[in-house]
């Protein structure tokens, strides 16, 4: 069985111990450094019965499944599978997994962090007074206001129950209605656009998707109200990054708190830079010591659950019945 890490970089795994169970199952090649392009990415990939993919700036398309013949499992380091080609990998017998709920908690944690951050321009004071100006800006309370969430999943499960907890009304849509769910978090159910006209803050928790990709464009910054914050630490692929430019610029929204763009890492020249009513964080919301050791734990326990013939927190179970699976275990 030889298992390899082809994108640990940043690195998760390095000095850590959470490889050492797939040491025992095989043969495991870990690369700390970004593969320098889709050739360099297959090169390391060739032979691999098994990966671990930690960054989602490797795409596994067509092209490089097709050129891994061996490859049966793809274990994602983390919730988002968008970099995937999922029905592709399962029609070739190749099955992914990944980690729901490991960073649940801390990026909740992060996406109210935000929401007071850039509604209390605490950003900005922060750069003003280091900038030796006594610089004072007007922002709200939060408690009584309203906060609008585009998706329920463990995330915006976990952000309802915090906004509530301060004070706020919760209100909410998602593709797949659940009102039962809704009910136990305390979340008023409501059609897209009525959370985006009634709320003073909307938070996007969504997986980039053909249908949630650009959900986020000058129509709905349109319909929100010109005191309201958008934040998105879900994936950038969620907004049209010009259309938000645009209404934040003029004033048509408050502001944003946003961790995940279009291009990451966001361009030295991106107009967002030059803002002053957005906070900008490089994709760090899950980046805490307790999420970083369950989501470093479990791509490990389901390669190895996999070989065990137990597979777990499969996201393309077609694969499974493929005659690929059967070469393994």
């Amino acid at each position: 069985m030889k298992i390899v890490i082809p994108d640990d970089y940043p690195s998760v795994y390095e000095g850590r111990a959470d490889l050492a169970p797939l040491r025992t199952l095989g043969e495991v090649e870990h690369h700390t450094t970004r593969p320098s392009g889709p050739d360099e990415l297959r090169a390391r990939l060739v032979g691999a019965d098994a990966c671990i993919n930690v960054r989602s700036y490797c795409i596994f398309d067509r092209a490089l499944l097709d050129a891994l013949p061996t490859l049966r499992m793809i274990s994602i380091l983390g919730t988002g599978t968008d970099n995937v080609d999922l029905a592709y990998a399962a029609e070739l017998g190749v099955v992914v997994t990944n980690t729901p709920g490991a960073a649940a908690t801390s990026v909740a944690e992060f996406t109210i962090g935000l929401m007071f951050a850039v509604s209390r321009s605490i950003v900005l004071c922060d750069r003003r007074l280091r900038g030796g100006e006594w610089f004072h800006r007007e922002g709200p309370e939060l408690r009584g206001k309203t906060l609008g969430l585009i998706g329920l999943g463990a995330i915006g499960s976990e952000v309802a129950r915090i906004g509530r907890g301060i004070g706020m009304r919760v209100i909410g849509w998602s593709f797949r209605e659940d009102p039962e769910r809704a009910g136990r978090l305390g979340v008023e159910l409501v059609e897209r656009d009525e959370v985006l006209r009634q709320a003073d803050v909307v938070s996007l928790h969504l997986r980039n998707s053909p249908q949630s990709a650009g959900i986020i464009g000058a129509r709905e910054l349109g319909l929100m109200k010109q005191t309201a914050f958008l934040i998105n630490t879900a994936r950038g692929a969620l907004v049209d990054q010009d259309a938000l430019y645009e209404a934040l610029r003029a004033g048509r929204i408050a502001g944003a708190g946003l961790d995940v763009f279009q291009v990451e890492p966001l361009p030295a020249d991106s107009p967002l830079r030059g803002l002053d009513n957005v906070v900008l964080e490089p994709h760090l919301a899950a980046v805490t010591a307790e999420a970083n050791a369950r989501v470093a734990k479990m791509p490990v326990d389901n390669i190895a659950n996999w070989i065990d013939g137990k597979p777990t927190h499969v996201v393309n179970p077609a694969a499974l019945e493929h005659p690929r699976q059967k070469r393994h275990g």
